[in-house]
């Protein structure tokens, strides 16, 4: 009869323990095997305003892992330091190389437990993206500056839970990453700028953001964080509101300054740098104004060269008085040319006193005269 009891005691003691996940000898049992691929999201559920970025951030090569793992004897390594190789992977006192390459946080903390867990007993392991790396963005559309650009990080510490951040972790921004690309065109249209993102699972998700709500309410949700190989493309506009263009260039992602030409009856002609939302009166200004005996000021016109390559030059009403306005006083664009022609009575005195000159000194147009004949604007 005892026998019969002591039997069935053991019999219930082994299943606890497999339960338990020990083995009779106290050594712990391998957990389930972690997938080593992240888990599928769909394009049309996935969420671009997600509240912590490193719920959906995904390991790569250069990242460094703060990895802590309890009961790892103190004569193994005081390294908890890794960085993620070229080929996904982060090699591990004891543990030997994982692959961690393209997984979330978590993903990655369950799978290195894994394998502590076969050479170990009772680990515990904690895993903290201490410095991601710079994450690579493709800026494309109405920018100064398309192009590939690396987007640093600063003073990153994060927990692998995803429930908080801490340490001051700063997430680039799509504002942030477009005024790194010289700042948007006026031409830009900002209430449909589109993102994609890879999902790392083969998909790509895409959201439509409007900066102008951002500009208007205050609406910090369309300022986007980003992750690396994200591309922005910034489509460029039907039509521009001059009035929407001066408030849009006083935006964090416009550029601060922009450099335009002034030539002709002017005080001091040449390049000048004026402010990004600058109309054609503030550029005739920032070159010290008309040259008041010369100039012609029914005759201004605007030149400017498009981004698709040709050149559009149009005459323009002018008047100090007036409004910023497409038509009579257009917001200015990085590149434009100002010509001021001469008045009536100055192009007489200029004939005269050519025919007065020796024969010699004709042998050239002034240089506003030959870019006058050249764009035709007579």
């Amino acid at each position: 009869m005892g026998d019969k009891r002591l039997a069935r005691l053991q019999k219930g003691a082994v299943g606890l323990a497999i339960a338990g996940g020990l083995t009779l000898g106290a050594t712990l049992l391998v957990p389930p095997s972690v997938t080593a691929q992240p888990r599928a999201v769909s394009p049309n559920s996935y969420s671009f305003t997600s509240v912590n970025p490193l719920q959906d951030y995904l390991l790569g090569p250069g990242d460094v892992l703060f990895i802590e793992v309890v009961n790892l004897p103190a004569s193994v390594t005081s390294q908890r330091e890794f960085t993620v190789n070229l080929d996904g992977s982060v090699t591990l006192p004891l543990a030997g190389r994982v692959m961690v390459g393209g997984l979330t946080l978590p993903q990655a903390e369950r799978l290195i437990l894994n394998a502590y867990s076969k050479v170990m007993r009772f680990p515990a392991v904690t895993v903290t993206l201490q410095t991601p790396r710079p994450m690579k963005i493709l800026v494309a559309g109405e920018v100064s500056r398309p192009g590939s650009y690396v987007v640093p990080f600063t003073s990153v510490s994060a927990s692998a839970a995803g429930v908080g951040l801490s340490g001051g972790l700063t997430w680039p921004r799509l504002s942030q990453v477009l005024a790194q690309s010289g700042g948007i065109t006026q031409e830009a249209d900002i209430r449909n700028i589109e993102i994609r993102r890879q999902l790392g699972n083969g998909q790509t998700a895409v959201t439509k953001i409007n900066l102008w709500e951002m500009i208007q309410s205050g609406d910090a949700n369309q300022d986007i964080t980003l992750r690396s190989d994200d591309v922005i493309l910034v489509p460029k506009a039907k039509e521009v509101n001059a009035a929407e263009a001066i408030r849009v260039a006083s935006a964090t992602f416009s550029p601060e300054k922009i450099q335009i030409q002034v030539i002709g009856e002017v005080s001091r002609p040449g390049i000048v740098e004026v402010p990004a939302n600058a109309t054609l009166t503030q550029g005739i200004g920032a070159a010290g104004g008309f040259n008041v005996q010369r100039a012609n000021r029914s005759r201004v016109t605007l030149v400017r060269l498009n981004r698709d390559g040709t050149v559009s030059r149009r005459r323009i009403p002018f008047s100090l008085a007036a409004q910023p306005d497409a038509n009579n006083n257009p917001v200015l664009q990085q590149g434009d040319v100002i010509v001021v022609e001469r008045s009536g009575v100055t192009q007489v005195g200029d004939a005269i006193g050519n025919a007065l000159r020796p024969i010699g000194a004709l042998g050239a147009l002034s240089p506003i005269g030959f870019i006058i004949n050249l764009l035709n604007l007579n």
